[in-house]
Protein backbone atom coordinates (compact mmCIF):
# COMPACT_ATOMS: atom_id res chain seq x y z
CA UNK A 1 0.00 0.00 0.00
CA UNK A 2 1.25 3.47 -0.77
CA UNK A 3 2.56 5.47 2.14
CA UNK A 4 0.24 8.14 3.38
CA UNK A 5 1.49 11.63 2.38
CA UNK A 6 2.42 14.16 5.02
CA UNK A 7 -0.32 16.67 5.86
CA UNK A 8 0.07 20.03 4.21
CA UNK A 9 0.48 21.56 7.62
CA UNK A 10 3.78 19.69 7.92
CA UNK A 11 5.19 22.34 5.61
CA UNK A 12 5.08 24.61 8.65
CA UNK A 13 7.08 22.32 10.96
CA UNK A 14 10.11 24.57 10.88
CA UNK A 15 10.85 27.00 13.67
CA UNK A 16 11.10 30.78 13.34
CA UNK A 17 11.36 33.78 15.60
CA UNK A 18 8.75 36.37 14.56
CA UNK A 19 10.41 39.50 13.25
CA UNK A 20 9.77 42.67 15.20
CA UNK A 21 10.46 46.01 13.54
CA UNK A 22 12.04 48.33 16.07
CA UNK A 23 12.49 52.08 15.69
CA UNK A 24 15.04 54.08 17.66
CA UNK A 25 15.04 57.82 18.36
CA UNK A 26 17.92 59.75 16.81
CA UNK A 27 19.34 60.66 20.24
CA UNK A 28 22.81 61.72 19.18
CA UNK A 29 21.40 63.72 16.28
CA UNK A 30 19.90 66.13 18.82
CA UNK A 31 23.24 66.91 20.55
CA UNK A 32 25.21 70.04 19.70
CA UNK A 33 28.79 68.85 19.35
CA UNK A 34 31.93 70.73 18.38
CA UNK A 35 33.56 67.80 16.62
CA UNK A 36 34.68 68.38 13.04
CA UNK A 37 32.63 66.39 10.58
CA UNK A 38 34.54 63.43 9.19
CA UNK A 39 35.07 63.09 5.48
CA UNK A 40 32.51 60.73 3.98
CA UNK A 41 33.87 57.26 3.35
CA UNK A 42 33.62 56.35 -0.29
CA UNK A 43 31.77 53.10 -0.75
CA UNK A 44 32.17 50.78 -3.67
CA UNK A 45 29.05 50.62 -5.86
CA UNK A 46 29.36 46.83 -5.79
CA UNK A 47 29.18 44.88 -2.52
CA UNK A 48 30.12 41.23 -2.03
CA UNK A 49 29.53 38.73 0.74
CA UNK A 50 29.38 34.99 1.13
CA UNK A 51 30.00 32.01 3.35
CA UNK A 52 31.06 28.41 3.24
CA UNK A 53 29.24 25.89 5.38
CA UNK A 54 29.83 22.30 6.41
CA UNK A 55 26.84 20.31 7.62
CA UNK A 56 26.72 16.73 8.87
CA UNK A 57 23.56 14.90 9.99
CA UNK A 58 23.35 11.54 11.71
CA UNK A 59 20.18 9.47 11.94
CA UNK A 60 20.54 7.92 15.37
CA UNK A 61 17.66 5.43 15.12
CA UNK A 62 17.13 2.45 12.82
CA UNK A 63 14.07 2.83 10.57
CA UNK A 64 12.07 -0.21 9.56
CA UNK A 65 13.54 -2.12 6.58
CA UNK A 66 12.43 -0.62 3.30
CA UNK A 67 13.65 1.56 0.43
CA UNK A 68 15.32 3.97 2.88
CA UNK A 69 18.18 3.19 5.24
CA UNK A 70 17.47 0.49 7.81
CA UNK A 71 20.12 1.32 10.40
CA UNK A 72 21.55 4.27 12.27
CA UNK A 73 23.84 6.13 9.87
CA UNK A 74 24.92 9.43 8.41
CA UNK A 75 22.11 11.06 6.44
CA UNK A 76 23.91 14.14 5.09
CA UNK A 77 27.48 15.29 4.58
CA UNK A 78 27.03 18.63 2.84
CA UNK A 79 29.43 21.37 1.84
CA UNK A 80 27.70 24.56 0.72
CA UNK A 81 29.09 27.72 -0.85
CA UNK A 82 26.91 30.84 -0.84
CA UNK A 83 27.65 34.10 -2.63
CA UNK A 84 25.85 37.43 -2.98
CA UNK A 85 26.59 40.50 -5.09
CA UNK A 86 24.67 43.77 -4.68
CA UNK A 87 25.02 46.99 -6.63
CA UNK A 88 23.06 50.24 -6.89
CA UNK A 89 23.07 53.28 -9.12
CA UNK A 90 20.66 56.13 -8.36
CA UNK A 91 17.14 54.65 -8.46
CA UNK A 92 18.30 51.24 -9.71
CA UNK A 93 19.64 48.27 -7.77
CA UNK A 94 20.54 44.70 -8.55
CA UNK A 95 21.23 41.64 -6.43
CA UNK A 96 22.53 38.26 -7.56
CA UNK A 97 22.77 35.47 -5.00
CA UNK A 98 22.78 31.71 -4.90
CA UNK A 99 24.32 28.61 -3.42
CA UNK A 100 26.00 25.44 -4.61
CA UNK A 101 25.78 22.37 -2.37
CA UNK A 102 27.70 19.12 -2.63
CA UNK A 103 26.57 16.14 -0.55
CA UNK A 104 29.50 13.73 -0.29
CA UNK A 105 27.42 10.94 1.25
CA UNK A 106 26.73 9.02 -2.00
CA UNK A 107 30.44 9.00 -2.86
CA UNK A 108 31.41 8.06 0.71
CA UNK A 109 28.92 5.19 0.58
CA UNK A 110 30.09 3.95 -2.81
CA UNK A 111 33.69 3.95 -1.57
CA UNK A 112 32.64 1.84 1.45
CA UNK A 113 34.16 4.50 3.70
CA UNK A 114 31.00 4.59 5.81
CA UNK A 115 28.18 2.06 5.71
CA UNK A 116 24.98 3.95 5.02
CA UNK A 117 22.21 3.97 2.40
CA UNK A 118 22.13 1.75 -0.64
CA UNK A 119 21.69 4.67 -3.00
CA UNK A 120 20.06 4.15 -6.37
CA UNK A 121 21.77 5.81 -9.33
CA UNK A 122 19.02 8.43 -9.62
CA UNK A 123 19.08 9.07 -5.87
CA UNK A 124 22.85 9.49 -5.76
CA UNK A 125 22.83 11.78 -8.79
CA UNK A 126 20.19 14.07 -7.30
CA UNK A 127 21.83 14.09 -3.88
CA UNK A 128 25.37 14.98 -5.01
CA UNK A 129 24.88 18.49 -6.35
CA UNK A 130 22.21 21.12 -5.69
CA UNK A 131 22.34 24.62 -7.19
CA UNK A 132 19.77 27.08 -5.83
CA UNK A 133 18.98 30.70 -6.47
CA UNK A 134 18.72 32.95 -3.44
CA UNK A 135 17.04 36.39 -3.62
CA UNK A 136 18.18 37.75 -6.99
CA UNK A 137 16.40 40.65 -8.61
CA UNK A 138 16.49 43.99 -10.39
CA UNK A 139 14.99 46.80 -8.33
CA UNK A 140 13.81 50.34 -8.96
CA UNK A 141 12.79 52.85 -6.28
CA UNK A 142 11.31 56.31 -6.58
CA UNK A 143 9.90 57.98 -3.49
CA UNK A 144 7.34 55.64 -1.95
CA UNK A 145 7.38 53.22 -4.90
CA UNK A 146 9.61 50.15 -5.01
CA UNK A 147 9.50 47.70 -7.90
CA UNK A 148 11.41 44.40 -7.96
CA UNK A 149 11.61 41.70 -10.63
CA UNK A 150 13.36 38.37 -10.18
CA UNK A 151 13.64 35.64 -7.54
CA UNK A 152 12.22 36.87 -4.24
CA UNK A 153 11.37 35.33 -0.87
CA UNK A 154 7.81 36.42 -0.08
CA UNK A 155 7.13 35.75 3.61
CA UNK A 156 3.54 36.83 4.19
CA UNK A 157 2.78 34.80 7.32
CA UNK A 158 4.26 33.61 10.63
CA UNK A 159 2.22 30.60 11.78
CA UNK A 160 4.52 27.73 12.74
CA UNK A 161 2.19 24.72 12.89
CA UNK A 162 0.25 25.25 9.66
CA UNK A 163 0.03 27.55 6.64
CA UNK A 164 -2.59 30.27 7.05
CA UNK A 165 -1.51 33.40 5.16
CA UNK A 166 2.04 32.38 4.18
CA UNK A 167 0.88 31.14 0.75
CA UNK A 168 3.58 32.75 -1.43
CA UNK A 169 6.55 30.92 0.09
CA UNK A 170 8.01 27.91 -1.67
CA UNK A 171 9.73 25.57 0.80
CA UNK A 172 12.61 23.15 1.09
CA UNK A 173 10.88 19.90 2.13
CA UNK A 174 13.88 17.57 1.91
CA UNK A 175 14.46 17.47 5.69
CA UNK A 176 11.24 18.77 7.30
CA UNK A 177 11.59 20.19 10.79
CA UNK A 178 15.39 20.14 10.79
CA UNK A 179 15.93 23.86 10.19
CA UNK A 180 14.39 27.26 10.91
CA UNK A 181 11.55 28.55 8.75
CA UNK A 182 13.63 31.42 7.38
CA UNK A 183 16.06 28.78 6.07
CA UNK A 184 13.23 26.62 4.73
CA UNK A 185 11.60 29.32 2.60
CA UNK A 186 12.86 29.51 -0.99
CA UNK A 187 12.55 32.42 -3.43
CA UNK A 188 10.04 32.33 -6.27
CA UNK A 189 10.08 34.13 -9.63
CA UNK A 190 7.94 37.22 -9.12
CA UNK A 191 7.29 40.84 -10.01
CA UNK A 192 6.50 42.77 -6.83
CA UNK A 193 5.41 46.35 -6.23
CA UNK A 194 5.42 48.07 -2.84
CA UNK A 195 3.95 51.47 -2.04
CA UNK A 196 4.86 53.31 1.16
CA UNK A 197 5.38 50.07 3.07
CA UNK A 198 1.62 49.54 3.05
CA UNK A 199 0.52 48.11 -0.30
CA UNK A 200 2.13 45.02 -1.84
CA UNK A 201 1.20 43.54 -5.20
CA UNK A 202 2.96 40.37 -6.35
CA UNK A 203 2.67 38.55 -9.67
CA UNK A 204 4.25 35.11 -9.55
CA UNK A 205 5.88 33.72 -12.66
CA UNK A 206 6.01 30.16 -13.94
CA UNK A 207 4.74 27.60 -11.46
CA UNK A 208 7.25 25.90 -9.19
CA UNK A 209 6.69 23.34 -6.46
CA UNK A 210 8.41 22.71 -3.14
CA UNK A 211 11.90 21.24 -3.22
CA UNK A 212 11.29 17.56 -2.41
CA UNK A 213 13.56 14.69 -1.34
CA UNK A 214 15.42 12.54 -3.82
CA UNK A 215 13.64 9.26 -4.66
CA UNK A 216 13.75 6.84 -1.69
CA UNK A 217 15.37 9.42 0.60
CA UNK A 218 14.33 9.39 4.26
CA UNK A 219 11.37 11.75 3.76
CA UNK A 220 10.28 10.78 0.26
CA UNK A 221 6.48 10.91 0.51
CA UNK A 222 6.12 8.84 -2.66
CA UNK A 223 8.50 6.04 -1.67
CA UNK A 224 5.61 3.60 -1.15
CA UNK A 225 4.29 4.24 -4.65
CA UNK A 226 7.76 3.90 -6.16
CA UNK A 227 8.42 0.64 -4.30
CA UNK A 228 5.16 -0.86 -5.63
CA UNK A 229 6.29 -0.17 -9.20
CA UNK A 230 3.80 2.62 -9.93
CA UNK A 231 5.19 5.25 -12.33
CA UNK A 232 5.28 8.76 -10.87
CA UNK A 233 4.28 11.55 -13.25
CA UNK A 234 4.47 15.27 -12.44
CA UNK A 235 2.19 17.60 -14.36
CA UNK A 236 2.59 21.36 -14.43
CA UNK A 237 -0.14 23.67 -13.17
CA UNK A 238 -2.74 24.61 -15.77
CA UNK A 239 -2.22 28.34 -15.17
CA UNK A 240 1.44 29.21 -14.50
CA UNK A 241 0.73 32.71 -13.18
CA UNK A 242 -0.45 33.81 -9.74
CA UNK A 243 -1.34 37.16 -8.20
CA UNK A 244 -1.56 38.37 -4.60
CA UNK A 245 -2.36 41.71 -2.94
CA UNK A 246 -1.58 42.74 0.62
CA UNK A 247 -2.43 45.90 2.59
CA UNK A 248 -0.66 46.66 5.88
CA UNK A 249 -1.80 49.26 8.38
CA UNK A 250 0.24 50.12 11.46
CA UNK A 251 -0.66 52.02 14.63
CA UNK A 252 1.35 52.25 17.87
CA UNK A 253 1.38 48.69 19.21
CA UNK A 254 -0.96 47.30 16.54
CA UNK A 255 -0.35 45.91 13.05
CA UNK A 256 -3.14 44.74 10.73
CA UNK A 257 -2.70 43.01 7.37
CA UNK A 258 -5.28 42.06 4.75
CA UNK A 259 -4.45 39.54 2.02
CA UNK A 260 -6.06 38.28 -1.20
CA UNK A 261 -4.36 35.71 -3.42
CA UNK A 262 -5.11 33.57 -6.47
CA UNK A 263 -2.06 31.31 -6.79
CA UNK A 264 -0.89 27.77 -7.37
CA UNK A 265 -0.08 25.74 -4.30
CA UNK A 266 3.58 24.78 -3.99
CA UNK A 267 2.81 21.16 -3.10
CA UNK A 268 1.55 18.77 -5.78
CA UNK A 269 -1.44 16.54 -5.02
CA UNK A 270 -2.67 13.30 -6.59
CA UNK A 271 -4.81 14.29 -9.59
CA UNK A 272 -5.08 11.05 -11.58
CA UNK A 273 -4.35 7.31 -11.38
CA UNK A 274 -4.20 5.22 -14.56
CA UNK A 275 -4.64 1.45 -14.65
CA UNK A 276 -3.58 -1.45 -16.82
CA UNK A 277 -6.55 -3.68 -16.28
CA UNK A 278 -7.04 -3.80 -12.51
CA UNK A 279 -3.40 -2.93 -11.75
CA UNK A 280 -2.47 0.72 -11.03
CA UNK A 281 0.15 1.77 -13.56
CA UNK A 282 0.87 5.47 -13.07
CA UNK A 283 0.05 8.22 -10.56
CA UNK A 284 -0.06 11.85 -11.72
CA UNK A 285 0.60 14.74 -9.34
CA UNK A 286 -0.27 18.37 -10.08
CA UNK A 287 -0.31 21.63 -8.07
CA UNK A 288 -3.79 22.77 -7.14
CA UNK A 289 -5.16 26.26 -7.75
CA UNK A 290 -5.94 28.04 -4.51
CA UNK A 291 -7.77 31.26 -3.69
CA UNK A 292 -7.14 32.83 -0.31
CA UNK A 293 -8.69 35.72 1.62
CA UNK A 294 -6.92 36.40 4.90
CA UNK A 295 -6.35 38.75 7.81
CA UNK A 296 -3.51 38.86 10.33
CA UNK A 297 -2.98 41.04 13.38
CA UNK A 298 -0.28 41.69 15.98
CA UNK A 299 -0.86 43.55 19.24
CA UNK A 300 2.08 44.55 21.48
CA UNK A 301 1.37 45.15 25.17
CA UNK A 302 4.36 45.39 27.49
CA UNK A 303 6.19 42.07 27.43
CA UNK A 304 3.41 40.44 25.39
CA UNK A 305 3.00 40.15 21.64
CA UNK A 306 -0.43 38.75 20.76
CA UNK A 307 -0.99 37.58 17.20
CA UNK A 308 -3.52 35.88 14.99
CA UNK A 309 -3.96 34.80 11.37
CA UNK A 310 -7.34 33.97 9.83
CA UNK A 311 -7.92 32.89 6.22
CA UNK A 312 -10.43 31.26 3.90
CA UNK A 313 -8.80 28.80 1.48
CA UNK A 314 -10.81 27.78 -1.59
CA UNK A 315 -9.90 24.70 -3.59
CA UNK A 316 -7.77 22.74 -1.10
CA UNK A 317 -7.20 19.12 -2.16
CA UNK A 318 -7.50 16.30 0.40
CA UNK A 319 -6.72 12.58 0.28
CA UNK A 320 -9.64 10.15 0.24
CA UNK A 321 -10.12 6.97 2.24
CA UNK A 322 -8.59 5.11 -0.71
CA UNK A 323 -4.90 6.05 -1.05
CA UNK A 324 -5.00 5.34 -4.82
CA UNK A 325 -7.91 7.63 -5.63
CA UNK A 326 -7.45 11.19 -6.87
CA UNK A 327 -7.75 13.74 -4.08
CA UNK A 328 -11.01 15.63 -3.57
CA UNK A 329 -11.64 19.32 -3.01
CA UNK A 330 -12.96 21.09 0.06
CA UNK A 331 -12.77 24.72 1.15
CA UNK A 332 -11.15 25.42 4.52
CA UNK A 333 -11.16 28.06 7.20
CA UNK A 334 -7.71 28.21 8.76
CA UNK A 335 -6.91 30.08 11.94
CA UNK A 336 -4.00 30.65 14.29
CA UNK A 337 -3.84 32.47 17.60
CA UNK A 338 -0.58 32.85 19.48
CA UNK A 339 1.43 34.88 21.92
CA UNK A 340 5.07 35.73 22.63
CA UNK A 341 6.17 36.60 26.17
CA UNK A 342 9.56 38.24 26.73
CA UNK A 343 9.21 39.34 30.37
CA UNK A 344 11.98 37.03 31.56
CA UNK A 345 15.55 38.12 31.06
CA UNK A 346 16.91 36.86 27.71
CA UNK A 347 14.07 34.33 27.45
CA UNK A 348 11.20 34.40 24.95
CA UNK A 349 8.27 32.00 25.24
CA UNK A 350 5.92 31.38 22.33
CA UNK A 351 2.64 29.48 22.27
CA UNK A 352 0.48 28.91 19.21
CA UNK A 353 -2.81 27.10 18.58
CA UNK A 354 -4.04 26.48 15.03
CA UNK A 355 -7.16 25.00 13.51
CA UNK A 356 -8.39 23.84 10.11
CA UNK A 357 -12.14 23.64 9.58
CA UNK A 358 -13.38 21.85 6.45
CA UNK A 359 -16.36 23.61 4.85
CA UNK A 360 -18.94 21.17 3.43
CA UNK A 361 -16.42 18.33 2.85
CA UNK A 362 -17.19 15.33 0.56
CA UNK A 363 -18.19 12.09 2.26
CA UNK A 364 -15.10 10.16 1.12
CA UNK A 365 -12.57 12.68 2.44
CA UNK A 366 -9.98 11.14 4.75
CA UNK A 367 -9.29 14.20 6.91
CA UNK A 368 -11.32 15.07 10.00
CA UNK A 369 -13.70 18.01 9.70
CA UNK A 370 -11.84 19.89 12.46
CA UNK A 371 -8.09 19.52 12.94
CA UNK A 372 -6.17 21.28 15.68
CA UNK A 373 -2.44 21.96 15.93
CA UNK A 374 -0.20 23.39 18.64
CA UNK A 375 3.31 24.77 18.90
CA UNK A 376 5.31 25.74 21.99
CA UNK A 377 8.79 27.27 21.87
CA UNK A 378 11.34 28.65 24.31
CA UNK A 379 14.34 30.66 23.10
CA UNK A 380 17.14 31.84 25.41
CA UNK A 381 20.12 34.04 24.51
CA UNK A 382 23.26 34.59 26.55
CA UNK A 383 26.95 35.49 26.24
CA UNK A 384 26.17 38.93 24.77
CA UNK A 385 23.57 37.38 22.46
CA UNK A 386 26.19 35.13 20.87
CA UNK A 387 24.72 31.86 22.19
CA UNK A 388 21.11 31.00 21.41
CA UNK A 389 19.31 27.96 22.85
CA UNK A 390 15.97 26.87 21.40
CA UNK A 391 13.49 24.15 22.35
CA UNK A 392 10.26 23.60 20.45
CA UNK A 393 7.52 21.03 20.13
CA UNK A 394 4.91 20.98 17.36
CA UNK A 395 1.77 18.87 17.35
CA UNK A 396 0.64 18.56 13.73
CA UNK A 397 -3.00 19.13 12.73
CA UNK A 398 -5.37 16.27 13.38
CA UNK A 399 -2.99 14.48 15.76
CA UNK A 400 -0.79 13.48 12.82
CA UNK A 401 2.27 13.30 15.08
CA UNK A 402 4.68 15.51 16.98
CA UNK A 403 8.06 17.02 16.17
CA UNK A 404 10.48 18.05 18.91
CA UNK A 405 13.60 20.10 18.17
CA UNK A 406 16.44 21.21 20.44
CA UNK A 407 19.07 23.57 19.05
CA UNK A 408 22.13 25.51 20.16
CA UNK A 409 23.67 28.18 17.91
CA UNK A 410 26.93 29.86 18.90
CA UNK A 411 28.33 32.91 17.13
CA UNK A 412 31.98 32.21 17.93
CA UNK A 413 33.15 35.36 16.16
CA UNK A 414 31.74 37.69 13.52
CA UNK A 415 32.61 35.35 10.63
CA UNK A 416 32.40 31.97 12.43
CA UNK A 417 29.30 30.23 13.81
CA UNK A 418 28.61 26.72 15.08
CA UNK A 419 25.25 24.99 15.43
CA UNK A 420 24.09 21.72 16.95
CA UNK A 421 20.51 20.43 16.93
CA UNK A 422 18.51 17.26 17.50
CA UNK A 423 15.10 16.47 16.01
CA UNK A 424 12.68 13.70 17.06
CA UNK A 425 9.58 12.60 15.12
CA UNK A 426 6.93 11.08 17.40
CA UNK A 427 3.99 8.90 16.35
CA UNK A 428 2.40 5.94 18.08
CA UNK A 429 -0.32 4.83 15.67
CA UNK A 430 -0.09 3.60 12.09
CA UNK A 431 -2.88 6.04 11.14
CA UNK A 432 -0.70 9.03 11.99
CA UNK A 433 1.03 10.76 9.07
CA UNK A 434 4.42 10.78 10.85
CA UNK A 435 4.29 7.08 11.69
CA UNK A 436 6.31 6.13 8.61
CA UNK A 437 9.14 8.50 9.59
CA UNK A 438 8.99 8.05 13.36
CA UNK A 439 12.55 6.65 13.41
CA UNK A 440 14.10 9.26 11.11
CA UNK A 441 15.31 11.27 14.12
CA UNK A 442 18.57 13.10 13.52
CA UNK A 443 21.38 15.06 15.13
CA UNK A 444 22.76 17.86 12.93
CA UNK A 445 26.10 19.66 13.23
CA UNK A 446 26.67 22.88 11.31
CA UNK A 447 29.84 24.97 10.89
CA UNK A 448 29.75 28.22 8.90
CA UNK A 449 32.46 30.74 8.02
CA UNK A 450 31.49 34.05 6.44
CA UNK A 451 33.62 36.25 4.20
Amino acid sequence: MAALPFPKAALGLALVMPGLVLAEDDFFGALDTQATAAEPVSQSPVQWLGWVQQKAAYGYRAPEPGPSRDKAALTRLETQLYGQMSASQEAWSVRLAGSLTYDALPDVSEADAWETHNFTDAQAEERRWQAQWADSYLGWQDGNWWLKAGYQTLAWGQAESLIVTDVLARRDQRWPGQQDLEQTRLPVPALSLNWAGKLDVAVLGWAETDLTPAPFDDFDQRAGLRASGIEIRDKEAENPLGVAVRWQQRWPGLDLTWLAADVNAFEATLSDVSYSGAIPEAATFQPERRRVLGLSAQLARGSWLLKTEQAWHQGVQHATDNALEPWVESDEWRAMIGADYSGFRNLTLTLEVGSQLLLDPPDDIADDEIRLSQSARARYTTWNDRLELTAQGVNLPGDAGQVVRLAADWQVSDPLSVGLSAVDYLADGSDQALYGVRNQDAAIFNLRYGF
